[in-house]
């Protein structure tokens, strides 16, 4: 996951009132560091799958996700809310984990990060050291060492 994600690509204690703005500020930040073709046709997508099926997970986790061809480079951005959002009617999540991935990375790249960050996300030692972190590097070891 080391190549997927940065410490640019975290941000901490994001104050947001809703899903959709959670959305667009880590979709920014995966276009300010040149991850994506398309902003908009990128966010429109994860919208898109959003209104499908949520994407939340329970434990006040969501990993919305963006597979089409406005991706440039496979990548994840993360954020931990200052306060829990709703994500779906029955959810409101406070981590969030945005998943970008182009059409031809589809398969693979983004099945192995889902299922790498829904194992870890059902462990409890790593929800509490996530919740205890207080700086990007801490996360960016944890996300790490996930990944070992």
């Amino acid at each position: 996951m080391n190549d997927l994600i940065t410490k640019e690509m975290i941000l901490l204690d994001l104050d947001v009132n809703t899903k959709g703005e959670v959305i667009e500020k880590l979709a920014q930040v995966l276009q300010v560091h040149d991850r994506l073709h398309d902003f908009g046709g990128f966010i429109d997508q994860v919208h898109k799958r959003e209104e499908t099926f949520p994407t939340s997970l329970g434990y006040n986790f969501a990993i919305p996700h963006g597979k089409c061809n406005a991706v440039k480079t496979a990548a994840l951005a993360f954020a931990r809310l200052n306060k829990e959002v709703q994500w779906s009617d029955e959810e409101k999540a406070k981590y969030v984990f945005l998943i970008a991935v182009s059409e031809q990375e589809a398969g693979d790249t983004h099945l192995k990060i889902l299922a790498q960050l829904s194992r870890s996300i059902m462990r409890e030692e790593f929800r509490e050291k996530l919740e205890a972190s207080t700086s990007v590097h801490d996360i960016i070891n944890l996300l790490s060492f996930q990944t070992q």
